[in-house]
């Protein structure tokens, strides 16, 4: 069984917050979504467990970082998605003065990764619209 820290819910509140840009928005699917692929390569998120049913994947833990964060005044729901908005200033400070600066870049890089995969993501699907990415692999030769 993976051991899971007290300050679990801080942890992905940090991995939420750390890499956001203002007023970005991501759907909270894409959250537990994006966390799940993630579980396998971040040792941070190992204590993370999930409930899956058929392709939707859910996780308590990663509910409560979001209210925790919309408590914090660092995020706001919108149309089903999150709205990072400008209280993600006192939340970062919250985080660098509660971790060891070890934990905290740990917790910093992690977001960056989930960001990235986000944004990837986003351009996967923006790209899936194109005619060249309608052409099958094989075909591109």
């Amino acid at each position: 069984m993976d051991f899971v820290p007290p300050n679990f819910k801080e942890i992905l509140s940090g991995i939420l917050t750390l890499a956001a840009r203002e007023e970005e928005r991501v759907p909270v699917a894409k959250i537990h979504s994006i966390f799940y692929a993630m579980k396998t390569h971040e040792p941070i998120l190992s204590g993370l467990r999930f409930s899956l049913t058929g392709d939707v994947c859910y996780s308590r833990t990663i509910e409560q970082a979001i209210r925790n964060l919309i408590d914090w005044g660092s995020l706001k729901v919108v149309d089903e998605s999150i709205v990072v908005i400008e209280g993600t200033h006192s939340f970062r400070s919250y985080l660098s003065r509660s971790f060891t600066k070890f934990q905290f870049q740990a917790i910093h890089s992690a977001s960056l990764r989930f960001y990235d995969r986000l944004h990837r993501d986003a351009q996967g699907v923006a790209n899936n619209n194109t005619a060249s990415n309608r052409i099958p692999e094989k075909a591109r030769l």
